[in-house]
């Protein structure tokens, strides 16, 4: 796409649906720090099995990156591949869940 072909504006329903996945994108980051003192014994959240951190950690740059990401390209004008960045980190936390229970 060139620079003089400008896409129309984003739908209102469009633009609030990022918002809501940042928003809780926020919330899902805020629980693992949250509670990685309860499941890893201690506030600096790092004495238990290597691969339990290192997949705790993991779990916590994609809740970050990803919707710092989807920001980018929805800058870039790729709506489609922005809202599915953002929302990716919640449809995996609740498909965790479902599967636990």
């Amino acid at each position: 796409m060139s620079v003089s072909e400008a896409q129309p504006p984003a739908p209102l329903a469009l633009k609030l649906a990022i918002a809501l996945g940042l928003v809780i994108n926020a919330g899902l980051a805020a629980l693992l720090i949250g509670i990685s003192g309860f499941v890893f014994g201690g506030p600096e959240g790092a004495r238990g099995e290597a691969s339990a951190v290192l997949g705790w950690g993991s779990t916590l740059a994609i809740c970050l990156l990803s919707p710092a990401l989807g920001l980018w390209m929805w800058r870039r004008n790729r709506r489609d591949l922005a809202l599915a960045m953002m929302w990716l980190p919640p449809l995996a936390f609740l498909v965790g869940v479902v599967a636990v229970f």
